[in-house]
Parts: C-alpha cells; structure tokens; sequence
C-alpha cells in the first residue's frame, strides 16, 4: 500500500473540489509533490507564528502568508493547466 505524503493532505484540505486532479498531479509530477511539501510546511510555520507573542512574530506573520498566497496559487495555475 502507497505512503500518502502530508503535503497531499493539506492542499486537500485547501482545494476540497479538486482532490482528483491533485491527486492525479501529485502522483505524476514530483514538480507538483514538492510544492505540496513547501505549502504543507509554510502552512504549519503560519500556525507557528500566528500563536508566537514573539517580538519578530508580526513580520513571520506577513512573510509566510505571503509566501502561502504564492503557492496556492502556484498550485492553482497547476489544477487549471491540468487535463
């Protein structure tokens, strides 16, 4: 039986109407696993930061969502150039 990654998970989570075609691109592209992976782990130091009372939380904050933003739509531009 396939070890599903985490990474799959979470953009699952994120695009509940396209778990197919994620899916699909995820077994076919390790392109697509690793931005996955990279939206998996921005998504987990997100959290991270938005419970950190830390003087350098505030920037974190705005550097990881921004750089959530980038991937979801890195992973968008893949769904739609999908067949």
């Amino acid at each position: 039986m396939p070890i599903i990654k985490k990474g799959l998970f979470t953009v699952w989570e994120k695009f509940p109407d396209d778990k197919d075609k994620v899916k699909r691109l995820f077994r076919e592209s390790e392109t697509f696993q690793a931005v996955c992976e990279d939206y998996m782990r921005c998504a987990e130091a997100l959290r991270y930061w938005n419970q950190s009372d830390s003087e350098e939380a505030p920037a974190r904050r705005e550097e990881y969502t921004a750089l959530l933003k980038d991937l979801e739509g890195e992973i968008l531009q893949s769904l739609n150039e999908s067949k």
